[in-house]
């Protein structure tokens, strides 16, 4: 089940936020244990370009590791998600770190706070729609970062290295979205190749960080860091 962006309706939106209250218990644990913590290594590389008091918004940010290490890094956070069980989860965590962030539930693709951000993190996040909705909601999130500022995707990359390194890649992430479709998360779809559409979205790309999985094995995450073109 999938719809456009511009044509989802509320109850497909509540539809898919109910199938991510359900997922909310284990959904970081079995990332941790899916890639040997790499999926979060990929995220917390972005505290290397968030500074202390930067207003940072995480898109999809799901239960929220991401966040909640921002908020400690001294950042001003934002939060946002379609799935109330997902931001539930995250108050819970940042009420016991003693920690604050806004958190909004709504679709990314309705929040028009343009210009607002010194940060944008859209961490596994574009993954969850098809090619040309996340062309969509790509272009749009980008107008969040002040000029100058930081867009920065934590997510699946492309094969990287030898044939036997690309063929695990492959199957590894064809095995995850098949998983996730089947949980009613995400639409079947080929892979994104991010660095193609964010310079049609004035992002400059700075720096690529690449994960391998369990750290020793093929590359299969990365961090993309771009800044807004003034």
């Amino acid at each position: 089940m999938s719809e456009p962006l511009e044509h989802q309706t509320e109850s497909y939106r509540n539809w898919l936020g109910r199938n991510y209250d359900r997922a909310a218990w284990f959904y970081e644990k079995s990332a941790r244990l899916y890639s040997g913590d790499q999926i979060a290594a990929s995220k917390l590389h972005q505290l290397n370009y968030i500074q202390h008091n930067d207003k940072v918004i995480f898109l999809g940010v799901g239960t929220g590791e991401d966040a909640i290490a921002a908020a400690k890094h001294g950042a001003d956070v934002t939060c946002i998600d379609i799935s109330s069980g997902m931001l539930a989860s995250l108050q819970r965590k940042l009420d016991s770190e003693k920690l604050n962030a806004r958190l909004v539930c709504q679709s990314a693709y309705e929040f028009d706070e343009f210009e607002s951000f010194d940060a944008v993190c859209a961490n596994y996040f574009l993954n969850m729609f098809k090619l040309p909705d996340m062309v969509r909601m790509l272009n749009h999130t980008c107008k969040l970062v002040k000029p100058g500022g930081k867009f920065m995707i934590a997510d699946v990359a492309l094969p990287q290295g030898n044939a036997f390194h690309r063929a695990i890649n492959m199957a590894y992430r064809k095995f995850a979205m098949t998983s996730f479709w089947i949980l009613g998360l995400v639409p079947l779809h080929k892979d994104h190749d991010y660095l193609a559409h964010l310079n049609a979205a004035d992002i400059s790309v700075q720096e690529i960080e690449f994960f391998q999985l369990y750290r020793n094995g093929p590359v299969v995450y990365q961090c993309i860091v771009g800044q807004r073109q003034s």
